[in-house]
């Protein structure tokens, strides 16, 4: 299991820890329902070292991921980044990933435990490319910093003028510490990226100036509230992006990519057989659980929320999940295969916008 360089200052905050992606993490701080409503109404802070980071180096980095990946990247300036996502043969995603253009080197941040995937995929189609992929996901720090009063947390705790900030850019402190904007939908979401002896400190201003501790549970609550897919739930090759609804991370225009023809295809005849949705469902249910409809089954659950009335009025657990495209409209009534009991569609989703 690894262990992350926020360890003591986690625990001196009150952390119950656990494991999750083989790392120990916190799960709560004792009240996720506080966590998840100091995320919600204000800021909190979270201990994101499970993010995969890897380092790219060399001169042909952005052209290979460029050539690679779903969306144009090989113009990202010193400071730019965006959403990508590699996808294999058959158009099934690999992996959604941010690629920032750091100036030293170019940032990939990944799903928790894809690293290896990445690189050698990556490696795979190398081959007289100028480009050296590190995995130094154990040798960093990093932590989130998420909620409305994020902007002005993460400004005051790190001294970036973190309002200027555009999504996936990022701004540098003192040449050893990286501010990365990702929101997480619609709330502001920032990522600080560190060397372990300075990450505590980057915590504990933040907690001066504002930010609550969030533990797993509160944060998966908030994600499948927000509608975020995650990958080995919503996200994998299970599914392709159309599906995923992340049109805002694939470009049409820029030429191919492994995939892409699938992808396109897809498009073109409007083939996507099953869209992402949010779900109100009752407090039994479990991620796996089959949806039906009319007595045919439409759907599956893939995740829900840990915290019951997250933000539900009717009082019922948020959940994500797929749902064939014939039945999947706002509103739709469905029930579960196992029980019978009722859920509902709450949206259809798109985790990164409407596209452009």
């Amino acid at each position: 299991m690894q262990t992350s360089h926020l360890l003591d200052t986690t625990l001196s905050a009150g952390a119950v820890m656990g494991e999750w992606h083989g790392w120990q993490l916190p799960i709560s701080y004792g009240n996720p329902q506080q966590e998840y409503s100091a995320a919600t109404t204000t800021a909190a802070i979270y201990d994101a070292s499970a993010t995969g980071r890897l380092k790219v180096t060399g001169s042909d980095g952005l052209d290979l991921l460029h050539r690679l990946s779903t969306n144009a990247v090989e113009n990202l300036a010193p400071g730019q980044g965006t959403n990508t996502i590699l996808t294999d043969d058959r158009g099934r995603i690999i992996d959604l990933i941010t690629v920032v253009n750091l100036g030293e080197y170019i940032l990939l941040l990944t799903s928790p435990n894809q690293q290896e995937r990445i690189i050698a995929w990556l490696d795979k189609y190398t081959i007289i490319e100028d480009i050296t992929v590190e995995d130094v996901t154990a040798d960093s720090a990093m932590l989130g910093l998420v909620g409305p009063d994020a902007v002005r947390v993460a400004s005051a705790a790190t001294g970036v003028a973190a309002d200027e900030l555009q999504p996936y850019c990022a701004s540098t402190v003192d040449n050893t510490r990286y501010v990365v904007r990702c929101d997480l939908g619609t709330v502001p979401n920032f990522y600080v990226l560190s060397d372990a002896g300075t990450v505590s400190q980057v915590w504990q201003s933040s907690a001066e100036v504002g930010a609550k501790p969030m533990g797993l549970e509160a944060y998966q609550a908030f994600r499948v509230a927000l509608g975020v897919p995650a990958h080995g739930s919503e996200l994998g090759d299970a599914y392709n992006p159309l599906e995923a609804g992340l049109m805002p991370a694939i470009s049409f225009t820029k030429g191919c990519y492994i995939g892409q023809e699938v992808i396109a295809r897809l498009d073109t005849y409007q083939k996507v057989q099953r869209r992402l949705v949010s779900l109100d469902l009752p407090d039994s249910v479990e991620s796996g659980s089959r949806l039906m409809q009319d007595n045919r089954e439409v759907g599956v659950v893939t995740s829900v929320s840990p915290l019951p009335n997250n933000g539900d009025a009717n009082g019922q657990r948020l959940g994500l999940g797929y749902v064939r495209t014939a039945a999947a409209a706002e509103g739709a009534p469905l029930e579960l295969e196992v029980t019978g009991e009722a859920a509902s569609i709450k949206a259809l989703l798109e985790p990164l916008g409407p596209a452009a």
